[in-house]
Order: structure tokens, then sequence, then C-alpha cells
């Protein structure tokens, strides 16, 4: 028996979607350093230390076997040695989940007029969580998945793995940035980050029972992310130039870059340097309503009148502009009464500026729930960017 579709039932023809990352859009706090500082001793280090790594072996020096999105494989088998369980970190995520202002209202907006889709890094444990507070259908997401009862670890293999978190926190972590996607020379301690982490993550865990765990976490990297879209294209028979993608994380950069080089909506929202780079539109804003207000732009009249209505983006105008949703519009202008999120057509020209511009605001805006520390290249804790 064919699977009831609502919007066919009712004679709507589906003609657009929307595939989306949480963090940024939809959840302010970076949940995998979070989680990290819950358990792992300096964890916020040990996070921001991994998360260098990560990027400069998938980005810098372009690994074959490297991408953007690894750390939460490296991370389970260290939370595990730490006393993580599943049912301690799904109570961790829902204590320390804190969602953007809007995020709840924007989503089920959208969610009402077309077919939308979470993809994300974050554990399953932490979308479970977000699920709930914004009524949103776990089957839509695409995440992270790690099961930590599952896994044993000798008391021995523990203590090692504690003594190596110890040793990964006691790196000095450089403050060097590097431009997106382009080949430069490392700073002599973002080498020894490197060495030092290539002999544990690649020789000494993969040799350990732990490593059983890395192989079990079903990954949404940077890859994943891509692949996922292209799943739902097939699944849904939308193309992509009918497909709205908003993304802010490095991991996003090349889901946004085949739905810009399609014509579709790509859109980075409070973006990393490395996510403008992929999109069309970036956003920077405080709260999520206006994502609301230019996916409903793109699902009437398509990606021209998402650029038109961006070319007269001042208050007056958008009072007045003869819009899809009065409403939406009109709640977008009351979430923001001082001052406009600021929202860019995205070209070769600009995107320097606009890049550095995002990945600051980003640093600023995004900060992290109940832990201190300066923002990380995610948008919350720890570290200079690195991308």
């Amino acid at each position: 028996m064919a699977e009831y579709d609502p919007f066919e039932e009712m004679g709507l023809t589906l003609d657009k979607q929307l595939v989306c990352n949480c963090h940024g859009l939809i959840s302010r706090n970076d949940s995998l350093r979070g989680l990290c500082t819950r358990y792992i001793r300096n964890g916020d280090r040990f996070y921001d230390t991994v998360s260098r790594y990560d990027d400069l072996t998938a980005h810098l020096l372009g690994r074959n076997d490297s991408q953007a999105g690894n750390v939460s494989k490296f991370a389970a088998p260290f939370l595990k040695a730490f006393g993580a369980t599943d049912h301690d970190v799904y109570g961790f995520f829902k204590e320390d989940l804190a969602l953007m202002p809007g995020a709840a209202t924007a989503v089920r907006y959208v969610y009402g007029l077309l077919p939308t889709f979470l993809a994300t890094t974050s554990y399953e444990h932490h979308m479970m969580n977000v699920c709930d507070a914004i009524d949103f259908p776990m089957g839509n997401v695409s995440c992270t998945k790690v099961e930590f009862d599952s896994c044993e670890i000798r008391r021995q293999e523990a203590k090692e793995l504690r003594d190596m978190a110890a040793e990964i926190t006691a790196l000095r972590i450089p403050k060097t940035e590097y431009s997106p996607h382009t080949p430069m020379e490392m700073d002599p301690g973002d080498v020894n980050i490197v060495s030092v982490l290539d002999r544990i993550l690649a020789d000494r865990l993969p040799r350990m029972d732990a490593g059983d765990i890395v192989n079990s976490v079903s990954t949404m990297g940077e890859d994943e992310k891509a692949y996922s879209l292209l799943e739902i294209r097939r699944k849904t028979e939308i193309d992509l130039d009918s497909t709205a993608c908003i993304g802010g994380d490095s991991t996003d950069y090349r889901a946004l870059d085949l739905v810009r080089d399609s014509n579709g909506l790509a859109m980075s929202f409070n973006g990393t340097e490395s996510a403008v780079r992929g999109c069309n539109v970036a956003v920077m804003a405080k709260d999520s309503t206006v994502a609301a207000v230019l996916v409903q732009e793109f699902y009437n009249e398509g990606i021209e009148a998402v650029y038109d209505l961006i070319s007269c983006w001042d208050r007056a105008t958008l009072r007045e502009k003869d819009c899809p949703d009065r409403h939406l519009m009109d709640a977008m202008l009351s979430a923001n009464p001082r001052r406009l999120p600021e929202v860019f057509i995205v070209d070769r020209d600009n995107v320097d500026e606009i890049s550095s511009k995002s990945g600051e605001y980003r640093r600023r805006v995004l900060r992290p729930q109940g832990y201190g520390g300066p923002p990380s290249r995610d948008g919350a804790g720890g570290r200079t960017a690195v991308f």
C-alpha cells in the first residue's frame, strides 16, 4: 500500500523543499563541546584541540580519509572512558539545550509550508531533545548516532584513554587563522597537534578495544551531509534548483555548494567563513524568524524573488511590501525592533568580506551555555577560529 501523503490528498503539489542544519539556526549552543566539558577533564580544551585537528587534516592538509565533522566520532571513546551513558547524555542535553530566539516558530512554520529535513553532526541524544522542544519529527532528522551503553571498555583501557585525553589537552593551540580551502604553511604548534593526534587517534586508538566505538559511530559529517541532501532529492524527486539549504557549520559547505551551483537557495545562517563560501545568501541574525521569511519567498517565487527582497532590505520598504505572508513579515520586524538582520547576496566580489564578517558575528552571537571560554570555529567556546 502506498504511503499516505496529506499534501497530495489535499491536491497540493510539492515543488520545493528545505534541508537545514541545527546549530546556529535552531540550537544556540555547541552541544558536543558542552558534553565534552561535562564529562572529560578540561573537556572544553579537549574539544577545541580535536576540532582544530579535524579542520587541519580535512581542509588545510586535504587528506583523502579526512573530512570536517569527525570530532563526534573521535570524542565517543573518551566520553565513554569518563563515564558517559546514554541515559545521562540524553539528560545532559535536555538540561543544556538552548534554542535560538524564534527558532521553534520558524521551524514549525516552514515545516507546515514545505517538506523540511534536518541534517546535523549533533548526537541523536541531542536531536531527540531538540525535536521535542520544537515539535519536529525525528523521522526527518539525519544525525550522528552512537550508543554508549552497547560499548564496553576495560578498566585499564579506560585509564589509558583518560591519560591520552590529558596529553591532548596539554597541547598548545595556536591563534593562527587559515583561509578556507587555500593551501598555507602550518604554524609549528599546529604541526605538533597533527603529529600528536595522528599518533593517538590514527595509530594507538584503532589498536585498542575502544577503536570499535569509533567504528560504530554513524557520523553525519561534511560528506554525509552532502550525501543526505542527494538522498533526500532522490526520495522527494525535488531537484536542487527547487531546494532551500540552510547551514552554518564548516560541515555544511559541500551541501550548500551543491544547492548554490544548482541555483537553489543556499543560505548561510550565522555561518562560519567556510559555510559562507558555499552559499549565495548570507544571514546574520539573533532571531531565526528571518530564515522563515526568506524560505517563504523562495517557496512562492523562487531564488530571483529572494534576491529582489534582499535588494530592498530596509524597514520602511518591508513594512509596505506586498509579501506572501504579512503576519510572518511583521513578526520578523517585531523580533528585530532596533536593527534588521543583516542579509547579503554573496558573489565572488564580496565573499571574502562577508565570510569574515559572518565568522566574527557567529563568534559573538553563538556563545557557549553553562561554561566559560571564548567562542570557537562553530560558534561556541574555546579558541580562535581556524577557518
